[in-house]
């Protein structure tokens, strides 16, 4: 039963990736499985994509727990994050910028709060700017991340130049100067 819901969870995760408004029978080809059992482990298309949300920011949590980002420099750990989100979540492009639509709160501040507190750590070691404020800097550093995703899942940039280009455009815009 677990595997039949990762089966399609995660074909959800590509079929929405690739096109937004995708049909159920969509997903359901995709996964391998009839749309009864599509819908019997998840009735709606609403239930579907809370389901591929948790699961992207679980993956998300994860790879940030992983990437040890309280033993680099905050320049060098906000360079780490944009490299997670972009391999890690353009998977679930399509979902993760609905989140706060379908995911409970606590799981979307789980995901937050790695990028948070290297933001606050960054301003506090005077890597990054002191006068804006930290809510401020995360909102737009999430902007851009976003939309470097984005980009990527279009093909218009790899993975590699999108972050290189959105820690480019963040680090110049909100470095401490000096």
């Amino acid at each position: 039963m677990q595997r039949t819901r990762s089966a399609i969870l995660d074909a959800a995760a590509r079929v929405l990736g690739r096109r937004s408004d995708a049909a159920m029978a969509e997903i359901a080809d995709e996964a391998g499985v009839g749309r009864a059992t599509l819908y019997r482990h998840y009735p709606t298309r609403e239930s579907l994509l809370r389901g591929v949300a948790e699961v992207g920011m679980a993956e998300l949590v994860e790879a940030f727990a992983a990437a040890n980002l309280d033993e680099l420099p905050a320049d060098r750990a906000i360079t780490r994050i944009i490299a997670v989100f972009l391999r890690n979540g353009a998977k679930y492009a399509a979902v993760i910028s609905q989140a706060d639509e379908f995911c409970d709160p606590a799981v979307i501040e789980s995901t937050t709060r790695p990028i948070r507190e290297v933001i606050t750590r960054g301003i506090r070691d005077k890597v990054l700017r002191d006068d804006l404020r930290p809510d401020a800097v995360l909102a737009m550093f999430s902007a851009i991340v976003e939309r470097a995703l984005w980009l990527t899942v279009g093909q218009a940039m790899t993975p590699e130049e999108a972050t290189e280009t959105a820690v480019t455009i963040f680090l110049d815009g909100a470095r401490k100067p000096g």
